[in-house]
């Protein structure tokens, strides 16, 4: 079977339904390909962007801090990220919000109000918001919302939308795209096509090429479970379709994020004790591997990054009766977050009952998560860690305690109380992540560069598939813009360029 069109479109993720049906508003004909049932990925659980420059913003005299932003992260990737490609993608988001209010209706366009991306500090723009962290207008997040209005106009334009479509091939000749191969419903089908844009999203569940590029990862990765970010179709179809198409690969700047301790659980109690300052973390082999609590000081995502070097990414949040009392206790005194807590900055109940009644609760649910014991050794058993090296690290912790000096993991004084009196309480933290990101390098316009030299005629790349926005600096993404606002800007810049 034979189809032809202008555009081919290879992911139906947030980027590339941006992508194409913005060259659809530009009067080209689109087919998108998506591999799933469903459309979105990973948009549609997406809901606070950072927007720059928009006619919206401007409308309503919000302050325009482009500058200082960008000034800010390039400082923090040392100036070695392509100036033209921040500019353009930068531009870009604001751009693709005032193309996006000439689709959108109006009673969903009136929701969106003035609000900051959930990680930002003062320097990120007040700009155009949904509601709160994964949950938005209508009760959908502004991601969702995004997915659900280009699709539809993308097909009241006369595109094609073709899920359950699997790519094998991008055809070339003479260095430039002619054309795609992909199976659906059975069928093999040649799609005949001037511009191919991929949108493929990320690679992490590309067992064989995470083990190969991220060795702790892939120790680590059986036992992370399902979230959103671990999408089984994320198998990075689209780097071995890019490089067979001839494109330049990147493999310096391959990078995850990860996230934790996560400790999502029955107690909210539990849950909170991973940011209390008394509690203790632990690894498999019972040691503690950071000052507590990590992601006060560091962020989630940085003590994700300090978690995944743990054994099999697995860590312990262990406090006793004397601690859950101090942390009650003492709460005006606790430290407070120093970087954004997009899941919520704890909050304990004022008394030790209504404490030990919701920690309860998370031990009833028996689900793996909450753990309490009477003696160190059957808290160990329970978690399957070493008991030696509990005992020995909770002995090291106490004696800490009492001189005031953590030689360990450098605590300050007034956070150091020690765990002497059961219970003991354990809660499984486990590992998580927000993707896998990169792979293939691209111009300001997001089209695909050639490993030969020069560029891929008409091959783009968007979304979490391109590198460019970001540096691997030890295992930690550094970056000037998150995900959501480069899927948007990628897409738009990609389908404007195509459609050229």
């Amino acid at each position: 079977m034979k189809k032809s069109c202008d555009i081919v479109v290879i992911g139906g993720g947030g980027s590339g339904l941006v992508a194409g049906c913005r060259a659809a508003t530009l009067g080209k004909k689109v087919i998108v390909l998506e591999k799933d049932k469903n459309l979105g990925g990973g948009l549609n659980m997406a809901s606070t962007l950072r927007t720059f420059g928009s006619q919206w913003q401007k409308d309503r005299n919000l302050p325009d801090t482009t500058m200082e932003f960008m000034r800010n992260r390039m400082d923090e990737c040392f100036w070695r990220l392509d100036r033209k490609l921040a500019k353009n993608v930068i531009q870009g988001t604001g751009k693709f919000f005032d193309w996006f209010t000439t689709i959108c209706p109006k009673e969903i366009l009136d929701d969106f109000y003035v609000g900051r991306y959930v990680f930002d500090e003062e320097d990120g723009p007040l700009g155009p918001q949904s509601g709160g962290h994964h949950e938005g207008v209508r009760g959908k997040g502004s991601g969702r919302v995004f997915v659900e209005v280009c699709a539809a106009k993308l097909q009241e334009l006369g595109g094609e939308i073709i899920t359950q479509a699997v790519t094998s091939e991008i055809v070339t000749a003479d260095g430039a795209v002619t054309g795609v191969v992909a199976t659906i419903g059975g069928e093999q089908v040649e799609i005949e096509c001037s511009a191919v844009i991929l949108a493929c999203g990320a690679w992490i569940r590309n067992e064989e090429f995470v083990r190969q590029h991220y060795p702790k990862l892939g120790e680590a990765i059986g036992y992370m479970g399902e979230s959103p970010h671990m999408n089984r179709n994320y198998t990075g179809d689209g780097l071995a379709l890019a490089e067979k198409a001839g494109a330049l690969m990147d493999t310096e700047n391959l990078t995850i994020r990860m996230m934790g301790p996560m400790t999502m659980c029955r107690s909210r109690v539990m849950g909170d004790m991973a940011n209390s300052a008394y509690s203790i973390y632990v690894n498999k082999n019972g040691e503690r591997f950071v000052c507590e609590g990590s992601q006060l000081r560091m962020g989630v995502f940085n003590s994700g990054a300090v978690q995944l070097e743990q054994p099999e990414g697995k860590a312990y949040v262990i406090f006793d009766e004397n601690t859950l009392r101090a942390t009650i206790e003492k709460q005006e005194n606790h430290p407070k977050p120093q970087m954004a807590m997009p899941f919520g900055a704890s909050s304990f109940p004022t008394s030790l009952e209504e404490a030990k009644k919701d920690v309860q609760a998370g031990l009833d649910a028996a689900d793996g998560k909450c753990f309490a014991a009477d003696t160190l050794d059957e808290l160990a058993e329970k978690l399957g860690i070493n008991a030696e090296g509990l005992k020995q690290t909770v002995a090291d912790y106490n004696e800490a305690c009492v001189t005031g000096e953590d030689w360990d993991c450098y605590k300050p004084k007034e956070w150091l109380v020690p765990m002497n009196q059961a219970p003991y309480y354990a809660v499984a933290a486990s590992l998580g992540t927000d993707g896998a990101f990169g792979g293939i390098m691209i111009d300001p316009n997001m089209q695909v560069k050639a490993a030969a030299g020069g560029l891929v005629g008409g091959l783009y790349a968007v979304g979490d598939i391109a590198s460019g926005r970001f540096l691997n600096m030890a295992g930690i993404k550094m970056q000037y813009l998150n995900d959501m606002a480069f899927a948007v800007s990628s897409g738009f810049v990609a389908g404007t360029a195509a459609a050229k």
